[in-house]
């Protein structure tokens, strides 16, 4: 099984000083992150019916059992581990808040309405916890491990992306020339639609369909939250075309890590991005051509990718360049930009940057000249590869670039 080391989620967790809460949408590798990286004294999982294993004994206990377990186990200093720790209800959030507190507690929680609720001024137990969201696998992270195989550079960086998912990284065991994002992405047709149905948890199952619709508009190209509300509406999934009616929604996708939000660029405005770009895929072909609910070949699903990917690799490598260089990242909405985004310093442009994915680089003198024309300290164009390619104007970079 392949393994992508995430040692600084590892870190932060270690070195708290304080309790931690562990959340974030199933299938980010929480639940791992702890059970193999992490020292502890005892590890709970919480089952759907309130009995508490005991992982390290192996046996099942009830709640009032196991409250006498945990006073003890505080007591004397030890660290505890609680998976799905919401399942144990309000009357533990009350036992957090009057016990006294000593050892160390992680608690685990995939449910966004715990989450949020934690996350609240009104929680009783809020300033009691580092709280740590673990969010897919960061680009730096897969393309680290992806490059100890021999890869050609395109496939080496389309891979790492896809890797960012721990869904698709299953598919990756004996990383071959056959692994395909199509065969990756027709294997978790099932797996996709209930892995973000299970976000909501037990309390909100009825707005599953309001969150669906939301990343099927998203993944779409409706990045915009007035072009997102007319999409809803559209769907008769809200009662009223109005973008302030979901912004409690999409707030709620970006604190469970389904979303990201970035600053459009001159504009007191947001865009709205699907982390996951497994996800995010499954979301456009599902819209587009309904591919859970018919029989759907490898061919027709490259052909999908064939569309859609160059828009991932854009947004990946956009993140990626913007967290290395410690800058801004924006996109452009409009018409007078030619180019894939702004990286800022404050709200100076650092960086122009421009993708170039899908077709080999012909008129270089045309990107340069387009690229010049922009304000700002540094030039930038990210290819598949660089490597017969030449420019005194502006940079040039490929996947090579990114390993750090």
């Amino acid at each position: 099984m392949m393994i992508i080391p995430r040692t600084d989620l590892t870190r932060r967790i270690e070195s708290s000083r304080k309790w931690v809460f562990i959340y974030g949408r199933r299938k980010t590798g929480k639940t791992y992150i702890v059970e193999n990286t992490i020292k502890y004294d005892n590890f709970f999982f919480v089952n759907r019916n309130r009995s508490i294993l005991d992982k390290k004994n192996k046996e099942i206990m009830s709640y009032e059992t196991f409250i006498l377990i945990f006073r003890r186990l505080l007591t004397n200093n030890q660290t505890i581990v609680i998976d799905e720790f919401h399942r144990l209800g309000d009357e533990f959030l009350d036992i957090l808040h009057s016990i006294q507190k000593r050892g160390k507690l992680i608690l685990i929680t995939s449910t966004l309405f715990l989450a949020r609720k934690l996350l609240t001024t009104h929680s009783p137990i809020m300033g009691l916890f580092n709280e740590i969201m673990v969010d897919i696998i960061s680009l730096d992270e897969t393309l680290k491990e992806l490059s100890k195989f021999h890869l050609q550079k395109k496939e080496l960086l389309e891979l790492s992306i896809f890797a960012r998912e721990p869904l698709a990284i299953d598919y990756m065991d004996e990383l071959s020339n056959t692994t395909t994002i199509s065969e990756i992405l027709l294997g978790s047709l099932k797996a996709i639609p209930a892995l973000i149905g299970e976000i909501f948890g037990e309390e909100e199952r009825s707005l599953t369909m309001v969150y669906n619709g939301i990343l099927s508009a998203i993944a779409t190209g409706n990045i915009s939250s007035g072009k997102i509300s007319s999409f809803l509406f559209s769907r008769k999934l809200i009662q009223k075309d109005d973008p302030s009616i979901i912004q409690a929604y999409l707030g709620n996708l970006i604190k469970i890590g389904v979303l990201k939000k970035i600053i459009i660029f001159n504009k007191n405005k947001f865009a709205y991005k699907i982390s996951s770009p497994l996800i995010r895929l499954f979301f456009y072909a599902e819209e587009k051509f309904a591919i859970s609910d018919r029989n759907v070949s490898v061919k027709e699903i490259d052909e999908i990718l064939s569309v859609l990917l160059p828009r991932i690799v854009e947004d990946n490598v956009r993140e990626i360049i913007s967290l290395q260089e410690n800058l801004v990242e924006t996109i452009i909405e409009d018409s007078d930009y030619d180019v894939d985004g702004y990286l800022l310093h404050f709200k100076k442009p650092q960086i122009a940057l421009e993708v170039k994915w899908r077709n080999k680089v012909k008129d270089i003198g045309k990107i340069e000249t387009n690229l010049l024309s922009l304000i700002a300290e540094k030039r930038v164009l990210f290819v598949t590869d660089r490597s017969n390619l030449r420019s005194e104007k502006i940079s040039l970079m490929d996947v090579s670039d990114l390993i750090k």
